[in-house]
């Protein structure tokens, strides 16, 4: 089975769906409501994480010498949170912090009044400061950390760099899931190899997509991602049926039919996957601009039917056909 629908769409989904809006990063979760965003700054994003269980998305960032990790969760065993009662369940069930001094326990408020509870800490060994920053309600928490890179000598981070930073934080726990949201974070499993989890965000994603910027693009590719994930994850029957529900609605597109071609090589099934192969190459017009149909002959899948002499050189005649 193929790796990726579109390399191109997909590093456009993870570089651009961060930003709700131009200069800020944003996090929400594929399915609970909630939604957490503040300025970017000078931060360029280094890599981004999400949870199988769609519960957990955090970003990864530097500026220079202080780097950025922050993370929207869920914590079902604590439905009541605030600010402060997030900030200290976090800090105690990360155990002792071996601080040098007690963390100097703040609050602040944003432009948007958010409650922000905050812990300055510096750890036993000297070598880094951090100021943690928290925003919570019901199950859902906010956790952003800016740390140092390099060893402290005589002070704490710049508090009012950080501040000015925790002063445009924006925090709506009862923000719906967007598409976007869904899509990034199902995309962020799918570069993590979480397939599994994949497969649920980008069922969610698919449920919204009519929301989207570009339904009928965006439906597409998240079908294909659907698709892919299910088939890697061994649920062969529910991949064929996602694909055979786009058919009835989008016809033309050749990759449904890739991807019931690829389902019928890993069922062995070698009549039906020649048939979905040349109904897929007699759509390779109708592609999306930037995207090429895969070569089936390099194919994992569809390699397990290699050893049908006829069938296989029916596949290298498709397989000059998917080169550009």
């Amino acid at each position: 089975m193929k790796t990726l629908s579109s390399t191109l769409l997909l590093f456009i989904a993870l570089t651009s769906f961060a930003q709700t809006t131009p200069g800020k990063l944003s996090f929400a979760l594929p399915e609970h409501p909630g939604h957490l965003s503040f300025d970017q700054g000078n931060f360029n994003i280094s890599e981004f994480s999400a949870k199988p269980n769609g519960n957990d998305f955090g970003i990864r960032a530097e500026d220079g010498n202080l780097h950025l990790l922050a993370f929207l969760f869920v914590w079902p065993e604590k439905p009541h949170l605030t600010a402060e009662t997030c900030r200290d369940e976090m800090l105690s069930s990360e155990g002792p912090q071996a601080l040098a001094v007690k963390p100097d326990l703040a609050s602040l408020k944003s432009a948007t009044g958010v409650d922000i509870a905050i812990a300055l800490m510096i750890p036993k060994s000297g070598k880094f400061s951090e100021v943690r920053a928290f925003v919570a309600s019901g199950d859902l928490c906010g956790d952003i950390s800016f740390t140092e890179a390099q060893p402290v000598t005589k002070q704490m981070l710049p508090l009012e760099e950080t501040k000015s930073i925790l002063k445009t934080l924006q925090f709506d726990p009862q923000a719906k899931p967007t598409f976007r949201d869904a899509f990034l974070y199902a995309t962020v499993e799918w570069k993590k190899e979480q397939i599994k989890g994949s497969a649920l965000a980008y069922a969610d994603a698919l449920k919204l997509v009519d929301s989207s910027d570009d339904p009928v693009k965006w439906r597409r590719v998240t079908t294909d991602q659907l698709s892919m994930a299910l088939g890697m994850s061994g649920d062969i029957q529910q991949s064929r049926a996602v694909n055979e529900a786009a058919i009835k609605r989008d016809p033309s597109y050749p990759l449904y039919y890739y991807d019931l071609a690829c389902a019928d090589a890993e069922e062995g099934t070698v009549d039906a996957a020649r048939v979905h192969l040349q109904q897929a190459f007699d759509r390779k017009a109708n592609t999306i601009p930037g995207e090429i149909l895969p070569d089936p002959s390099k194919d994992d899948s569809i390699l397990k039917l290699k050893d049908n002499k006829e069938f296989w050189a029916f596949v290298q005649t498709l397989s000059v056909q998917s080169k550009p």
